[in-house]
């Protein structure tokens, strides 16, 4: 019985402790009450603590980080897109600005993962676009700062070494199933990307527009069906817009949206996906100016992510500044329509093949391109809104010809008789001939010591000239008088004629101020070595060096160098750099910036023999027996020029190819012009009635279109 329960306790009151269990055990001692509730107390006050210390943190410590939180679920920062500067002339002639357009896009943020691929299949058929590319494009925005993406590319590895990296590499990669080139690997994570935005995990939310150009009955159709297009948006945009048509397509360039790798590069350290920019021409040279700052406004939205209102928060859109010019648009018109004149001079000069050319007009004394011309050109007008494949297959099929080409600066041609005024110039320097200097001419020409019975003919005068110094070798063009200094050259143990080409422009770029020059080629012995095919081709024989005093053989380049080394011979000398940008103004015309070339180098020509070289090519225009007299012969403002015609061997076929190169006036040069007819025949015949079409829009000359002649070179 208990101790507490038995008769000698009464009171029933614990006289012994308790114990429990088994006997050889210790006497528990249970807590008392008050230790009890002492010990709850405390563990309730350090729970109740800690919830208010974390709502202490939540609201007052990290209460404006969720309120920024909070805003942006509820604000959303749109971004204004600023107006790029406008593209002028010399005179303000405005030969670029900007058109109100409707873009298109979609925010992969807000839309709803079940339904990507629905709106993108619906959209696409709106939109008169394939879903393909429309996926393309939400990918390729995903892809940009894509991590994974990033150290792909970044791999020392390429696709060829990876995929041929040996027997071991195979079956690895086989087995773990892992893509075995940078190419899969790249297109594995594409497809990654791409589950992400269809799972509605992608946290996208910059509008990935598709559609600049949009046509306003599909924007109607958009907006009156939005509940069918959930995260697709219509928004205002600028558009480039060209007043003068195809006028100086090439030279302007044009705009897109930057690409993944050109975000990767310094220049575009600042701009982000979206941005568009300029890709080719003055559009890509002077971007920085033309683009502006963006802009961006405050939307509040609402829980479905619609557009409530804008609040205050924003930023204006600064407009980009203005480009001013050389370009004169007048002259530019009438140097493609030159051209043209020039093919139809061709064609009826029994030339039917003509179908392309080029011009240049520069300032003699600093540089400033006046007009450029090609032919075929495009109408830029097929890059507003991104070209379609229908326009960029249209402009690439072989019967067009490669519009896409500036025959001016990015076609390289063989010369013909226009580089004569290089032998004569480098000749008289190096000291091999003075002006006086005379060569026999029976109408061909045999090299010293030669035993085969291959001869050299003149082109212009097959009978020959007879005795011929430099100014009437000049004046008449005649070949073999430049087969004799090609000659003098080819016996030196250097390569001098070379070098002055060199110097004179040629065989490298000019420094013009857009992008894709053509640097040409200037054939020397050590090129020949290391492209010969075999030991024989890679010897330097006098027929290189007699071809290159006529502008033949290996020699290529642009019509943009050939205006250069006409330059450097009517300035005294100086070759100058060719640019087309001369200000950056505001759009109250106020100067920001002046674009100043580098100053002419000068060649150091003695002023007697660039004298001698000047009589040549005045003679050329104005004398009875000058090649091209039949065209400039009593024009009213003194010409000095030279006929060119290059045989190319184009298509298993040789074509002659038509030039004239010149400045005027003769005594006072102030310009340069420089026009090519490709397959034109004569230089005389297609290329100089051309040429002056373009001096009388120069000089303000009202004539009757010149003729040509068929004896000339």
């Amino acid at each position: 019985m208990p101790a507490f329960l038995r008769r000698d306790n009464p009171a029933g009151e614990r006289g012994r402790p308790i114990r429990t269990g088994r006997p050889d055990r210790p006497v528990i001692h249970p807590p008392s009450v008050a230790l009890r509730v002492a010990m709850f107390g405390v563990l309730t006050i350090v729970l109740v603590g800690m919830i208010i210390f974390r709502l202490w943190f939540l609201q007052v410590l990290s209460g404006q980080q969720f309120v920024a939180e909070a805003n942006d679920n509820r604000l959303r920062s749109v971004k204004v897109v600023a107006p790029r500067g406008t593209i002028r002339d010399r005179h303000g002639e405005v030969l670029v600005d900007n058109r109100p357009g409707l873009a298109v896009g979609i925010r992969p943020m807000d839309v709803p993962g079940d339904q990507v691929d629905d709106v993108v299949v619906r959209l696409a058929k709106v939109l008169h676009m394939r879903p393909q590319e429309i996926r393309r494009q939400l990918v390729d925005r995903a892809a940009l700062g894509d991590p994974v993406l990033e150290e792909i590319n970044s791999s020392a590895a390429d696709d060829a070494e990876t995929e041929n990296g040996g027997d071991l590499w195979q079956t690895i990669t086989k087995t773990l199933g892992v893509p075995s080139s940078l190419a899969e690997r790249r297109a594995a994570r594409r497809q990654e990307l791409w589950q992400q935005i269809v799972a509605g995990d992608s946290s996208q939310y910059e509008l990935v527009v598709l559609k600049e150009d949009t046509p306003k009955a599909v924007v109607f159709y958009l907006r009156e069906h939005k509940q069918s297009f959930p995260g697709v948006e219509v928004s205002p945009s600028y558009l480039r817009r060209y007043p003068f048509g195809s006028l100086a397509a090439h030279l302007l360039g044009y705009v897109n949206e930057i690409s993944e790798n050109q975000l990767a590069e310094p220049q575009y350290r600042k701009y982000s996906a979206g941005d568009v920019v300029g890709q080719q021409g003055l559009e890509y040279t002077y971007d920085r100016w033309l683009r502006g700052v963006d802009g961006s406004l405050r939307v509040e939205v609402d829980v479905a992510g619609r557009p409530k209102r804008v609040v205050a928060g924003g930023r204006l859109a600064e407009p980009g500044n203005d480009l001013v010019t050389s370009l004169d648009a007048d002259v530019q018109r009438v140097a493609e329509d030159a051209i043209l004149y020039g093919i139809q001079k061709a064609h009826e000069n029994e030339a039917p093949s003509a179908d392309a050319g080029a011009a240049v007009v520069l300032d003699a004394r600093s540089g400033e391109v006046v007009a450029m011309a090609s032919y075929p050109s495009y109408d830029p007008e097929v890059w507003v809104g991104g070209m379609s494949a229908k326009d960029w297959l249209r402009l690439n099929r072989p019967s067009a010809n490669t519009p896409l080409i500036s025959r001016a600066y990015q076609g390289i041609y063989a010369t013909g008789s226009t580089f004569k005024i290089v032998d004569a110039t480098a000749a008289l320097e190096e000291g091999e001939i003075v002006s006086g200097t005379t060569f026999s001419c029976p109408g061909w020409y045999k090299p010293p010591g030669a035993t085969d019975e291959m001869k050299w003919d003149c082109w212009t005068f097959p009978e020959g000239h007879g005795s011929v110094n430099l100014i009437r070798a000049l004046t008449e063009s005649c070949d073999v008088y430049f087969y004799n200094v090609g000659m003098l050259f080819y016996g030196r143990d250097d390569t001098a004629l070379e070098d002055w080409a060199m110097r004179l422009g040629y065989g490298h770029t000019t420094g013009l101020d857009i992008p894709g020059e053509n640097p040409g080629l200037v054939p020397t012995p050590d090129w020949l070595r290391k492209v010969g095919t075999t030991e024989i081709d890679k010897i330097w024989k006098p027929g290189n060096s007699i071809n290159l005093a006529i502008g033949q053989g290996n020699l290529l380049a642009t019509p943009l160098q050939t205006a250069v080394s006409y330059a450097a011979v009517a300035n005294g000398g100086k070759i100058v750099r060719p640019h087309l940008g001369v200000k950056i103004v505001d759009a109250q015309g106020d100067l920001v910036q002046r674009l100043e070339p580098p100053q002419p180098k000068q060649l150091g020509i003695q002023p007697q023999n660039l004298d001698a070289v000047q009589q040549g090519l005045r003679l050329a225009a104005s004398a009875p027996a000058g090649t091209s007299s039949a065209v400039f012969g009593g024009y009213p403002i003194p010409v000095a020029g030279k006929t060119g015609t290059a045989e190319v061997l184009k298509n298993g076929r040789m074509y002659d190819y038509a030039w004239y190169a010149s400045y005027a006036p003769a005594d006072d040069p102030r310009y340069i012009v420089v026009v090519m007819i490709e397959k034109g025949g004569h230089g005389g015949s297609a290329a100089a009635p051309a040429a002056r079409m373009i001096y009388d829009e120069l000089f303000h000359v009202k004539s009757a279109r010149a003729t040509g002649t068929t004896n000339s070179d």
